[in-house]
C-alpha cells in the first residue's frame, strides 16, 4: 500500500511539475509576443511621426496661410485643393491617424480632415476647433471614464527657430488602430490593453479580461485578475504625443490552450489515481472494520468483567448499608429515649425531696411528670417499630400550642436549665395540625434542648406560634452563638454535629416536620443566636 501511494504521489508531482513548466513557457512566449507587439506599435508611431514631420516641411503646406488669404481666388482655391488632397492621401496611407489639421501661427485651422466610418473626409475649418471628432479616437479603460484623444503638434523648424510661413500640423491618433497593429506576431489570439504613463486606458480589445498593468516603477510585468488567464506587459516608448509616456501594453491569454495536452493527460491519470484511491480506501475500510470488531470484542469482555465486579461491590455495599442502618436506628432510639429518661430521673428526684418534706401533693405532680416521660419513651419505641410501615402511624387533630407548651414545661423543670429564661408568645387561638403528638413533641423537645445547651451560662429561650398565609408557624429561638454560614447547609445532615454529640437530633426533627407536610429552616436571630422556624399545613376545626 505504501509503494502504491509513493508511485501515485510521484505521478502527481510529475504532472504538477510539467504543468508548471508548460505554464512558465506559455508565460515566456506571451511576454515575447507582447514585447514584439509593443515594438511594432513603436515602429508605427515613429513612422507616423516622421511622415508628419516631412509633410510639415513640404511645399504643399509651406506658405499655405498666405496663399489662402491671397486676393487671387484661383490661387487660394488651388492651394486649398492641393493641401486637402495631401491630407486625404496621408490619412489613406496612415489609418492610425484619426484627424489631421493645419493651423496658423495664431492657432487658426486652415485645413482639416478626419474619418467618418473609417473613410477619410474633409472637415470645414470654420467649425473645427482642433479637437478630434471621429468616434474611433476615443477609448474606454477599465474602471475609468472616456480617455482623452492622443494628439501631437508638428511644426517645421530650422535648428531651434520656426521657419516663417510654415504651418503647424495637429494630428490625432486612433488608439484602437494602434492596439490592433502587430497581431501577426501572435501565435494565439490575445486580448490587450494599451495605457499611457499615468495608467489611463487608451484602448482595449473587446472581450478582454480584466488586466492589471504594473506600476510605473515595477517593470514591464502585468497580471490578470482572473486566475484562468496569464498576462504579460511591455513598455512603448513615445515622443511628441499628448498622452504621458512611456505607454504600456498589457496582454492576457487563456491558460488552457497552453496546458491543454498536459491537462488531458492529467485527466486520464486522475481517473487511474481515483481508482487506486478507491481500492486503497476499501482496503483501509475493511482493515478498520476488522480492528473495530476486535476492539469491540475486547471492550465487551472488559465490560462484562467490570459489571461482575460492580455487582459484587453492590452486594457488599448493600450488606454494609444494612448494618449502618441498624446502627443509626439503635443510635437514634438511644438518643430519643435518653431525653425522657433524664426527665423521669429529675421528676423522681424532686418527688423524693418533696416526700421528705411531707409535700404529698407536689410529689404526686412530680410522679405524674415521670409517668408522662415513661409514656413518651414507650411512644418512641412504638414509633420506631412502626417505622417499617409509616402508613400505620396514627395522626390526629392536635393543638400546636398545647404540644409546644407541654414540651416547654417538660424542659423548664430540669435543674440544669434553671438559669434559662423561657419566653412564651403563643397564639391565643387554637392552631390545628394533623399529626402525631409524640412525634411533634419529640421534635419540639429536641429543639428546646438544643437551645438550652447552646447557652450553658444562662440565657433566653423564646417559643412562639402564629398563623401565616394559611399555615401554622412555630418558632424556637435562643441567644447562643448562632449558626455559622459555612455549617447552615449541612446542619440537618445525619451525624453532623458541632458539640461532640451523635448529630441525629436535628436530622430527626427535620424528618418529623417533613413527615407532617411542613418545612424546617435554621436562621440567624436578630441580636445574636439561632432561630428554628417550623411551618405546617393548618388543619380545619381546631380553632372552633
Amino acid at each position: 500500500m505504501g509503494a502504491v501511494l509513493a508511485i501515485n504521489l510521484a505521478g502527481i508531482i510529475g504532472i504538477a511539475v510539467a504543468r508548471r513548466a508548460t505554464g512558465e513557457e506559455a508565460q515566456r512566449v506571451l511576454r515575447l509576443e507582447t514585447a514584439a507587439r509593443a515594438r511594432q506599435i513603436e515602429s508605427l508611431l515613429a513612422s507616423t511621426r516622421g511622415d508628419l514631420a516631412f509633410l510639415t516641411g513640404s511645399p504643399t503646406l509651406f506658405g499655405l496661410e498666405a496663399a489662402l488669404g491671397s486676393r487671387d481666388p484661383r490661387e487660394a482655391r488651388w492651394r486649398r485643393l492641393e493641401a486637402e488632397g495631401a491630407f486625404l492621401l496621408f490619412l489613406r496611407g496612415h489609418p492610425e491617424v484619426a484627424h489631421l489639421a493645419a493651423r496658423s501661427v495664431q492657432g487658426k485651422v486652415l485645413v482639416a480632415a478626419g474619418r467618418r466610418g473609417g473613410i477619410p473626409v474633409l472637415w470645414k475649418p470654420e467649425g473645427a476647433e482642433g479637437r478630434p471628432a471621429p468616434a474611433e479616437s476615443a477609448a474606454m479603460g477599465p474602471g475609468s471614464s472616456q480617455a482623452s484623444p492622443i494628439t501631437g503638434q508638428f511644426a517645421f523648424t530650422t535648428g531651434v527657430r520656426r521657419v516663417s510661413g510654415a504651418v503647424t500640423l495637429q494630428a490625432t491618433l486612433d488608439a484602437a488602430h494602434l492596439l490592433g497593429s502587430g497581431r501577426a506576431y501572435e501565435s494565439h489570439p490575445r486580448a490587450c490593453l494599451l495605457s499611457d504613463g499615468a495608467a489611463h486606458a487608451l484602448a482595449r480589445d473587446a472581450g478582454a479580461p480584466e488586466i492589471l498593468p504594473a506600476d510605473p516603477g515595477s517593470g514591464d510585468e502585468a497580471r490578470a485578475a482572473d486566475a484562468a488567464f496569464i498576462a504579460a506587459g511591455a513598455s512603448v516608448r513615445t515622443e511628441g504625443w499628448s498622452a504621458p509616456s512611456p505607454w504600456r501594453l498589457a496582454c492576457a491569454a487563456p491558460a488552457t490552450p497552453a496546458t491543454g495536452p498536459i491537462g488531458s493527460f492529467a485527466d486520464r491519470y486522475r481517473s487511474i489515481l481515483m481508482l487506486n484511491i478507491a481500492v486503497m480506501c476499501l482496503t483501509l475500510l475493511l482493515g478498520a472494520f476488522a480492528i473495530q470488531q476486535a476492539r469491540r470484542r475486547q471492550r465487551l469482555e472488559a465490560q462484562a468483567r467490570e459489571e461482575a465486579r460492580v455487582r459484587e461491590l453492590e452486594r457488599q455495599l448493600f450488606h454494609t448499608e444494612r448494618l449502618s442502618t441498624i446502627g443509626r436506628l439503635a443510635a437514634g432510639m438511644a438518643h430519643e429515649i435518653n431525653n425522657p429518661l433524664e426527665g423521669m430521673s429529675n421528676y423522681l428526684g424532686l418527688a423524693r425531696e418533696e416526700l421528705a418534706r411531707g409535700d404529698v401533693a407536689s410529689a404526686q405532680r412530680r410522679l405524674d411528670g415521670a409517668q408522662e416521660g415513661l409514656e413518651r419513651a414507650v411512644t418512641i419505641v412504638r414509633q420506631v417499630l412502626a417505622h417499617a410501615d409509616p402508613a400505620r402511624t396514627p395522626k390526629i387533630l392536635l393543638d400546636l400550642n398545647a404540644v409546644l407548651l407541654q414540651a416547654v414545661e417538660f424542659v423548664r423543670t430540669r435543674p440544669e436549665f434553671k438559669a434559662i429564661r423561657f419566653d412564651l408568645d403563643l397564639d391565643r387561638a387554637r392552631l390545628g395540625v394533623l399529626g402525631s403528638q409524640a412525634l411533634l413533641g419529640q421534635a419540639f423537645l429536641n429543639l428546646l434542648l438544643n437551645a438550652c445547651e447552646a447557652q450553658p451560662q444562662g440565657g433566653e429561650v423564646r417559643a412562639a406560634t402564629r398563623r401565616e398565609a394559611g399555615r401554622v408557624v412555630a418558632e424556637i429561638a435562643d441567644r447562643g452563638t448562632g449558626i455559622p454560614e459555612s455549617e447552615s447547609a449541612r446542619i440537618f445532615e445525619p451525624f453532623f454535629s458541632t458539640k461532640q454529640s451523635t448529630g441525629l437530633g436535628l436530622s430527626i426533627c427535620y424528618s418529623i416536620v417533613t413527615q407532617h407536610g411542613g418545612d424546617l429552616a435554621a436562621l440567624s436571630r436578630d441580636g445574636g443566636g439561632a432561630l428554628f422556624r417550623m411551618r405546617f399545613p393548618e388543619a380545619g376545626g381546631a380553632g372552633e
